[in-house]
């Protein structure tokens, strides 16, 4: 389980999240939801540590993550996907997924099994990442992040600005990593999305926590989800 207990960070001076606090249970996803500049991809790079707590911690199972350098929670079984993908452009699609493996040396099954689920990114293996579609670009920075075979995966709005079909196998990848055990946080602010992947939302407004609400809830209560997103 991913735990965030209290956690206050920002850049510099400037505070953006202040006490967020919430859990990401193995086999489910939380979408993290909010309006632009809530504070949802500064709350993922608070997790990854790429941004110092001002307080609070960060903690996967035993380990408490947020007193680790950033280049150790990977190791921890936390992949990540940003926003904008920040894939190695030089390199190809093979390259990109073998520095993926890297954080998980002894298997050498997983690339067969992510080309697999991106059938594409097997017919462009040696092509390189800057020459590929946006919607190929998003399935390698995912099967990236899945080469880890990450406890937690962090998703930074996977399908912004993508065609229906590559949608599909985007959310049906999450889909995947849920059954196989693989708590999700997803940052996503389609509506039809949320409804139909989210295990529980957490509401973000302004840098804290308003609410979390269950599938349940988000059925009986649709007008509280909708009024947390857009502008």
């Amino acid at each position: 389980m991913l735990r965030l207990e209290g956690v206050s960070a920002g850049y510099g001076r400037a505070q953006v999240l202040r006490e967020v606090s919430f859990e990401a249970k193995a086999g489910e996803i939380l979408c993290l939801v909010g309006r632009n500049g809530a504070g949802k991809t500064t709350t993922l790079k608070a997790i990854m540590g790429l941004l110092p707590l001002m307080a609070g911690n960060v903690t996967l199972e035993e380990t408490v993550l947020s007193s680790l350098p950033a280049h150790f929670v990977p190791r921890h079984g936390v992949g990540y996907v940003p926003q904008g993908r920040r894939l190695f452009g030089a390199l190809t699609v093979a390259e990109n997924l073998e520095v993926g493996r890297l954080t998980n040396g002894k298997d050498r099954l997983v690339v067969e099994e992510i080309l697999s689920i991106f059938p594409r990114l097997a017919e462009r293996f040696r092509q390189r990442a800057n020459t590929l579609s946006g919607g190929e670009q998003q399935m390698l920075a995912m099967g990236r992040a899945m080469c880890l075979r990450p406890k937690v995966l962090l998703l930074d709005e996977p399908t912004e600005g993508l065609q229906p079909s590559l949608i599909v196998a985007i959310q049906d990848a999450t889909i995947r990593m849920r059954e196989q055990g693989v708590a999700v946080v997803l940052v996503e602010q389609r509506l039809d999305a949320i409804v139909e992947l989210a295990d529980h939302v957490a509401l973000l407004e302004n840098g804290r926590i308003r609410g979390i609400m269950t599938r349940s809830e988000m059925a009986s209560n649709p007008k509280k989800l909708a009024s947390h997103l857009g502008v």
